[in-house]
């Protein structure tokens, strides 16, 4: 091993390939490497082997992605073993670009409500791809770095339609929340697929279906948390009955009361309004007790120079 700088490419990528199989990634990788300054290695499949061990606890960089379907695009080899585990290389290439796609639509930002619809019917595009591509095909590299055999295409297509309709939800609320709860229902089915209790989707359900009429102005409105919020109230029996024989209620079953997003955000804002400006006037009260106290101790550290003299 102490002369592997005289040996050829051709020794060096077997004794990459045997180091792999004993799980020793790092001197492996330094054979492959040097396989690769060589003349490349055989069908440049060191360099995809490279790729493989750089993916070792980056399965969330998209960067290294990249890197591998650069490998793999270049490589001559159609099937190929990195150790123990047969690959396909179509089939890796197939996992990199929908990866890479899906760490981009991710994290595409979220500026608006039509960011959301749009990010939600590109995750929808992408899901669907990722079924067609990968079917039943687990994704090799979790199977690598995690010896997890269940992130098949079709799981990974559900994960992701879930996410989709969850988005066009968020997107859609703040149009149409019964549109949006119909999203909600979608992805509820999904994660219920998933094994997921989907518990998060069936209180947005809840929310979103909820119509109630404002206290204060009696306008009428839908999706709790949205487009109306309940405020705790004193409401007294004979103000309680102003709801009675009406379809929508305008407070709860207790002492809360409902107002819309409208009237909320004016209450709220007159009310840091009113706390600024208390915050201002003790300050202001603060400093000017300080002036005092500070020309006080002026006067008094006078007086005192003026006896010791």
């Amino acid at each position: 091993m102490a002369f592997s700088f005289f040996k050829g490419a051709d020794s060096l990528f077997t004794e990459g390939i045997d180091l792999i199989k004993q799980g020793n990634m790092s001197k492996a990788r330094d054979r492959l490497v040097k396989s690769i300054e060589k003349d490349g290695g055989p069908d440049d499949l060191s360099a995809v082997l490279v790729a493989l061990i750089d993916m070792e606890g980056n399965l969330g960089n998209p960067s290294r992605y990249r890197a591998l379907l650069d490998a793999l695009r270049r490589c001559g080899a159609k099937e190929f073993e990195f150790g123990l585990t047969p690959l396909d290389r179509d089939m890796m290439i197939a996992q990199c670009e929908l990866e890479i796609e899906k760490f981009e639509i991710i994290a595409a930002a979220e500026d608006d409500h039509v960011a959301q619809l749009e990010k939600g019917k590109r995750l929808v595009d992408l899901a669907q791809r990722y079924q067609a591509r990968m079917g039943d095909e687990n994704l090799k590299l979790h199977e690598i770095y995690g010896n997890d055999t269940t992130q098949t295409g079709t799981r990974i297509g559900m994960l992701l339609l879930a996410a989709a309709y969850e988005s066009m939800a968020s997107g859609t609320v703040w149009d149409n929340p019964r549109k949006a709860a119909e999203y909600q229902q979608i992805a509820y089915g999904y994660r219920k697929q998933l094994g997921e209790s989907g518990d998060r989707n069936l209180e947005l359900i809840n929310n979103y279906s909820k119509s109630c009429k404002c206290w204060f102005c009696g306008r009428t409105a839908s999706g709790a948390g949205i487009h109306f919020f309940t405020l705790p109230s004193d409401v007294s029996p004979m103000l309680a009955k102003s709801d009675d024989g009406e379809p929508l209620k305008s407070k709860s079953e207790g002492s809360e009361i409902y107002a819309c997003r409208a009237c909320n955000s004016t209450i709220n804002w007159l009310a840091e309004a009113i706390a600024r400006k208390y915050y201002e006037s003790a300050i202001d009260q603060m400093r000017a007790m300080e002036a005092r106290l500070q020309a006080e101790i002026s006067s008094l550290q006078t007086q005192i120079m003026f006896v010791k003299g």
